[in-house]
């Protein structure tokens, strides 16, 4: 009884750790390091839609390391990753119950009373040893293979949910590299813009000491040289701002921010006319169709439990009134008891069961034209806004080239005391205010992109994005 007992306080759980996290020493403080990501060969490699999108995107950038840092270090993605794993062991589990679960077993009875005659009749001491299946449920109405078609379609669904979280992280970390890298271009053309427009103040300053403007005239410039100075403080923030986000994303300190080498913006032709059967290879809604699948085979196991339950246990080995002749010859034994379980009485908890598994098909069904039509939104909002982006980025291209032309020749003419120098930083004003509008352009044209990788993500389309 003690060693009953001693066993029976035995634990097999692992002893708990808590995970070590960098904390800082107060909360004004940033939190530590990310964790070590695994060697350059071990990151998750990039499948063909990604390596073709993001060499167009921008060419002669290399993305792939920055994507596939992020792929190894964001949560959420191995999350996902970790939930098709126990989706998969969930789908083994089910599928190992539809085969019987040989084993080896080992009893001792022993059965005394102290009346003589019923000691004469009912008293055991009985050892056996034998290999057999215990309990094993014969499927003749299909719940195991229900419940195992349920587990499959599950593994789908989060397999499918895995890839949607994948391109949505991907896109994700290219939008924020795209927006680091014109914050950055921002930056540097506003401090272009707040050294101009420092420079004119200057010259006010000198003019109205001679009285050449009035102090009206001088206040009006000095209130444009701070804010274009607060504007460019502003963009500073911002440029860090983004940059942390991109760190968090990739696990890493961002590398600094290089040109955007935007690709020449072209048309998408026919994109809109393709067939909308394409759109189902969205990974989304493979998910919500293999959800739905798992649903539907969840009403055949809640069936299936108003018919007979059939379990078979057998076994084969020996027997014997005393341990030491249990292997003896004239020792053998064998048994076959089959068993019905047939419902009678539940309190209606079949029913229950039943009408649940019911609606949440009916959920599932809802869910699933919840998921379509929030694919052919997002397809048609960034088609719709890439064709808006692709327009203003040509327009504002061919008035940021004509602005350079203006500004070079101003430079020629104040080089040969032609014009003065404050018409030129006043041209250069404006000059370095039309670029931010064409920058902004750039990057809602970038941006569009990336949505349009992200709302066909997963889809074979036959002309590349």
């Amino acid at each position: 009884m003690a060693v009953a007992c001693g066993i029976g306080g035995c634990s097999m759980a692992p002893a708990y750790e808590r995970p070590v996290v960098a904390l800082p020493a107060t909360l004004a403080q940033p939190l530590g390091t990310a964790p070590e990501l695994p060697p350059d060969g071990q990151l998750p490699a990039l499948n063909g839609q990604e390596r073709s999108f993001i060499g167009g995107l921008s060419p002669g950038q290399d993305l792939a390391p920055l994507l596939r840092r992020a792929l190894a270090h964001n949560a959420d993605y191995r999350l996902a990753a970790l939930q098709v794993e126990q989706a998969r062991a969930q789908y083994r589990i089910e599928r190992a119950a539809r085969l019987p679960s040989i084993g080896v077993q080992a009893q001792a009875n022993r059965q005394h009373f102290d009346n003589a005659a019923m000691q004469e009749r009912y008293g055991q001491n009985i050892y056996s040893a034998g290999v057999g299946v215990n309990s094993h449920e014969l499927d003749f109405f299909g719940r195991l293979k229900s419940l195992s078609g349920a587990a499959s379609e599950r593994l789908l669904a989060s397999d499918a949910g895995r890839e949607a979280a994948r391109g949505a992280l991907l896109a994700e970390v290219l939008r924020t590299w795209a927006l680091y890298g014109f914050a950055a271009q921002a930056h540097a053309q506003w401090q272009a813009i707040d050294a101009d427009t420092a420079a004119l103040l200057a010259f006010a300053t000198r003019q109205a000491q001679v009285g050449l403007i009035s102090p009206d005239q001088l206040q009006l410039q000095r209130l444009r040289a701070e804010q274009a100075n607060l504007a460019a403080r502003q963009a500073g923030d911002q440029v860090r701002a983004v940059r942390r986000a991109l760190r968090l994303l990739a696990g890493e300190q961002a590398p600094e921010a290089a040109a955007m080498a935007l690709a020449a913006g072209q048309p998408l032709p026919g994109i809109a006319e393709l067939p909308s059967q394409l759109l189902l290879q969205r990974p989304d809604i493979r998910q919500a169709e293999a959800d739905l699948r798992a649903a539907n085979a969840d009403i055949g196991a809640a069936r299936a439990a108003f018919f007979p339950m059939i379990r078979l246990s057998t076994s084969i080995g020996s027997a014997s009134s005393a341990l030491d002749g249990l292997f003896k010859a004239g020792s053998g034994m064998w048994s076959f008891a089959p068993e019905l379980l047939l419902p009678v009485f539940d309190a209606g908890r079949n029913q229950a069961n039943l009408d649940l598994a019911i609606t949440r098909k009916q959920a599932g069904v809802i869910a699933y034209e919840k998921t379509i039509e929030a694919a052919f939104r997002e397809v048609g909002d960034a088609l719709d806004t890439h064709a808006t982006a692709l327009l203003g980025e040509q327009r504002l291209r061919e008035q940021h080239r004509l602005a350079g032309v203006r500004i070079e020749r101003a430079t020629r003419r104040t080089a040969q005391g032609l014009a003065a120098r404050q018409d030129l930083l006043a041209e250069r004003i404006d000059a370095g205010q039309l670029a931010l509008d064409y920058q902004q352009a750039r990057r809602d044209l970038m941006v569009s992109r990336i949505a349009l990788f992200q709302a066909f993500y997963g889809v074979a389309l036959p002309t590349a994005l």
